[in-house]
């Protein structure tokens, strides 16, 4: 594997965050901080920078994941992906972010998830092939598949 993703999780179950946790670290990556609430992700978000945010849509004190992947946007330069069982509640642009990965996933999915998100952050555009259990937002799809017609073709997926 490459140098570790760095990655903010924000997600207000304290049992669903460290599994996620641990799971992430298992997988090589380093967990860059954690948040409950969009106040403290957004803080953490601006104060750790990290390459990737993986969000829940709904946050402890009534707060919403949706804050979380704006202020991403509005910063710039970081990827966003909803982690959340309450998928269909997103709108169809995500609300900026690349992906949705549903809950509640394997330790596949989330790893097959990874890396594909590590090739949207580290080498864009990533393989044409979407991990079962994720769904791409469709502006970012379109942006990957103008990317691809624009560069030469790569060497099929890269598996972790």
């Amino acid at each position: 594997m490459t140098e570790p993703l760095r990655i903010l999780v924000v997600e207000d179950e304290a049992l669903i965050l460290m599994q996620i946790e641990m799971m992430l670290e298992e997988a090589g990556h380093h967990v860059v901080g954690t948040a409950m609430t969009a106040r403290e992700a957004i803080a953490l978000v601006r104060e750790t920078r990290p390459e990737l945010v993986l969000i829940d849509l709904r946050l402890g004190d009534g707060s919403s994941g949706l804050d979380v992947a704006q202020a991403v946007r509005d910063l710039g330069g970081i990827t966003a992906a909803f982690m959340t069982a309450n998928a269909q509640a997103l709108s169809e642009d995500m609300a900026g972010a690349t992906a949705v990965i549903a809950k509640p996933f394997t330790g596949t999915v989330l790893e097959e998830s990874l890396t594909y998100l590590e090739d949207c952050v580290r080498r864009p555009p990533p393989a044409e092939f979407v991990p079962p259990g994720m769904r791409v937002a469709p502006a970012w799809l379109a942006s990957f598949a103008r990317m691809r017609a624009a560069s030469p073709p790569r060497q099929g997926p890269r598996r972790g």
